[in-house]
């Protein structure tokens, strides 16, 4: 072969590199012409392949092989974070690879305070547009979910952990479900520590409506510990709990009336198996979602012999503790019940 046929040879091959380089770098740092941002979902599990062929199809990108030869080179195969992701009209293909990668999705940030119940969550959950109450109470007092959850009830409730989560518009009612039980088992693992290995569904159950109680009635993280030991040492002694946050409840949850200001006496006289002024023992479910400081209470209670406690100032949020009726009537309170 002639020097200067191998010579153009040598030339063409390197424009012809050259222009497939330059190509590739075009289509990688132009984004097509868009007036609106692009919404595209990636589903847990979605291959490169088809994410690439979404994006084209919503013409987020130029070309989909390109995208996901790029992709490849990167080693980010693998890397897409599934979601809901928002793509402005001028994001570069590149910067569409980065965003997948660190899984900059829509999701809202939702914080669901201590002691709320499912209803007050759901309507958090509808306010933000994550998904419609009733779906998600539809959801919560599912039992065959329960039941895959391992939680013996026919409903969720005490088991929705009180966290910041990141949701996004339309989520799955069931999977919001899933992730806040989830939550709550991270953290029982974490406050319990080797007595959760103890406890069966059944009995952790218990001290999720022991803590759902706490929930409601502390002020300062000190006295839930004590308030435990009150509603511990009644039931040991078979004694009504009396405990206005059972008949807020009722009246709440179970009534549809406003949350009261004030319990009347009238109040505790409802009949309901809520309400622990007229029934022994424990409530038959959990009468809010508690959070680390109430669950710990309720699993490491104080060692006590209080059986009365009530708000001794409202400014602080301390509360006072009474072992026998005479000792609360001389401190000046009124006993709970009476």
């Amino acid at each position: 072969m002639k020097m200067p046929n191998l010579r153009k040879i040598i030339q063409f091959s390197l424009l012809s590199i050259g222009l497939l380089v330059m190509a590739f770098s075009i289509l990688m740092v132009v984004a097509p012409f868009r007036r609106a941002p692009s919404e595209v979902k990636i589903k847990n599990g979605a291959t490169l392949s088809s994410v690439s062929r979404d994006l084209r199809a919503a013409n987020v990108i130029p070309s989909s092989k390109i995208f996901a030869l790029y992709m490849r080179l990167a080693g980010a195969e693998r890397a897409i974070k599934p979601g809901t992701y928002r793509f402005e009209p001028s994001l570069p293909p590149y910067e569409v690879a980065r965003k997948l990668i660190r899984g900059d999705t829509i999701a809202l940030k939702v914080m669901i305070p201590e002691g709320r119940t499912a209803r007050q969550i759901a309507q958090i959950l509808e306010s933000q547009n994550i998904v419609d109450a009733s779906t998600f109470l539809a959801a919560v007092n599912d039992p065959v979910l329960t039941e895959k959850l391992g939680i013996p009830a026919k409903s969720s409730e005490g088991y929705l952990f009180p966290d910041t989560y990141f949701f996004e518009p339309g989520s799955d009612a069931e999977q919001i479900v899933v992730q806040m039980v989830a939550n709550f088992r991270a953290a029982m693992k974490k406050i319990a520590g080797e007595k959760q290995d103890t406890l069966n569904a059944q009995a952790l159950y218990e001290k999720v409506i022991l803590a759902s109680m706490v929930e409601r009635e502390y002020r300062v993280p000190e006295d839930a510990p004590l308030i435990a030991s009150v509603f511990v040492n009644r039931l040991s002694k078979n004694m009504p709990l009396q405990s206005c946050a059972t008949v807020v409840y009722v009246l709440t949850e179970h009534l549809g009336r406003p949350h009261p200001s004030i319990v009347y006496y009238n109040d505790l006289r409802v009949k309901d198996p809520y309400n622990t002024y007229l029934n022994r023992g424990l409530p038959p479910g959990p009468i809010s979602n508690p959070g680390e400081v109430s669950l710990k209470a309720a699993l490491f209670p104080s060692k006590t012999d209080f059986l009365y406690f009530r708000l001794d100032d409202s400014s602080s949020g301390k509360h006072r503790f009474s072992r026998t009726l005479q000792e609360h009537n001389e401190a000046g309170i009124i006993p709970k019940g009476l």
